[in-house]
C-alpha cells in the first residue's frame, strides 16, 4: 500500500476586515455566557424560612392580689381639722371685722400654710407682693404726668395776660400773648386733667384691693404665730417675723400711695373747675370788655 500524503483542509478565503482608522482605541468585545443571565430556578416550596418570634402567644400574667395603692389625702382639706379651728377661733378674736367679711378666703389661707413649715412661710404671699409692686407703677406716672402738665403756671400766665400793664417799661417792652391765645392751650390742659382723674379711678380702686389682700395674708401670719407660740425654732419664728414686716411694709407703701394719688386727684379736680372759670367767665367777659371798648372809640 503505498502511503498518501493528506489532503490540506480548503477553508476558503478569508474576508478581509476593513481597516481601522489609525489611533483607534480597540473596542472590547462582551462574553456571552449563554443562559448565565436568567433568574435561578426558585426553591422548592418545602423550604420555607424560619417564622419570627412573636409575643403574642404568651400567657397572661396572672392578676395582682395586691389591692392599688390609695390616693394620698390631703392635710387640712377642711375647717373640721383642729389646727384650722384653732386658728379661725383666734381670727374671729382678734380681728373680727375680718373674719365676718373674709372668713372663707381666711379658711382657705390657714390651710395652705398649716402645719408651718419653712419653705411655706419664706414664700407667703410672694404673688401678691408681686402684684401689688406692679400696681404701684401706674399711680407713679400719673403722679409724674400731672407735674409735667404745670397747669398752674399755665393758669397764672393765662390771667396775668388779662391784666393791664403795670409800668412803662412793660407797655413799651412786653409783649404777653393775649388771654385768647390761651384758649386751645387750657381746653387741651382741662381735657388732659379729667383722663387723668379717670385714669386714677382705676389704679386706685385696683391698688386698694391688692392693700386688702396683703392685709389678709399679714392676718394669717399674725395669727399662726400665736398659735404656734413657741414651738417653733429659730429659723422658723426669724422667717415668720420677716415675712410679717414685710407684707405690714407693703401696705403701707400701697397707703400712702393711695393718699398721695388722692392730694392729686383733689388738686386736678380744682384745677379743672379753674380752667373752665376762665375758659366760660373770665374770657368771654374780658372780649365783651374789649369789644365795648373799641367800639367806644369809633364811636368818639
Amino acid at each position: 500500500m503505498t502511503q498518501q500524503t493528506p489532503k490540506a483542509f480548503d477553508f476558503g478565503a478569508e474576508p478581509e476586515l476593513p481597516a481601522e482608522p489609525a489611533g483607534a482605541a480597540p473596542v472590547p468585545q462582551a462574553f456571552d455566557f449563554g443562559d448565565a443571565g436568567q433568574p435561578a430556578a426558585a426553591p422548592p416550596a418545602g423550604n420555607n424560612p424560619p417564622r419570627a418570634l412573636s409575643f403574642d402567644d404568651l400567657p397572661a400574667a396572672p392578676a395582682s392580689a395586691v389591692p392599688p395603692k390609695a390616693a394620698a389625702r390631703v392635710l387640712f382639706e377642711s375647717e373640721d381639722h383642729p389646727a384650722v379651728r384653732d386658728a379661725l377661733a383666734i381670727a374671729h378674736a382678734d380681728y373680727p371685722a375680718l373674719s365676718e367679711h373674709a372668713g372663707q378666703r381666711l379658711a382657705a389661707l390657714f390651710r395652705r400654710i398649716l402645719p408651718l413649715k419653712l419653705p411655706v412661710v419664706t414664700e407667703w404671699a410672694e404673688g401678691p407682693l408681686m402684684e401689688q409692686a406692679a400696681l404701684l407703677q401706674p399711680i407713679t406716672e400719673l403722679v409724674l404726668r400731672f407735674t409735667q402738665m404745670a397747669v398752674p403756671a399755665q393758669l397764672e400766665a393765662a390771667l396775668e395776660s388779662t391784666r393791664a400793664p403795670a409800668g412803662v417799661f412793660d407797655k413799651l417792652f412786653r409783649r404777653p400773648k393775649s388771654p385768647a391765645q390761651y384758649k386751645m392751650e387750657l381746653a387741651s390742659s382741662r381735657a388732659q386733667l379729667l383722663q387723668l382723674i379717670a385714669d386714677s379711678d382705676a389704679a386706685v380702686r385696683g391698688l386698694e384691693e391688692s392693700a386688702r389682700k396683703l392685709g389678709l395674708y399679714a392676718a394669717v401670719l399674725a395669727v399662726v404665730s400665736k398659735l404656734a407660740g413657741g414651738a417653733t425654732d429659730a429659723s422658723l419664728s426669724d422667717a415668720l417675723v420677716q415675712r410679717r414686716t414685710l407684707i405690714q411694709q407693703a401696705v403701707r407703701q400701697a397707703e400712702l400711695s393711695i393718699l398721695q394719688m388722692g392730694q392729686v386727684r383733689q388738686q386736678a379736680a380744682e384745677l379743672v373747675g379753674q380752667v373752665s372759670s376762665f375758659l366760660t367767665v373770665t374770657l368771654p367777659a374780658l372780649e365783651m370788655a374789649q369789644a365795648q371798648g373799641g367800639a367806644g372809640k369809633n364811636s368818639s
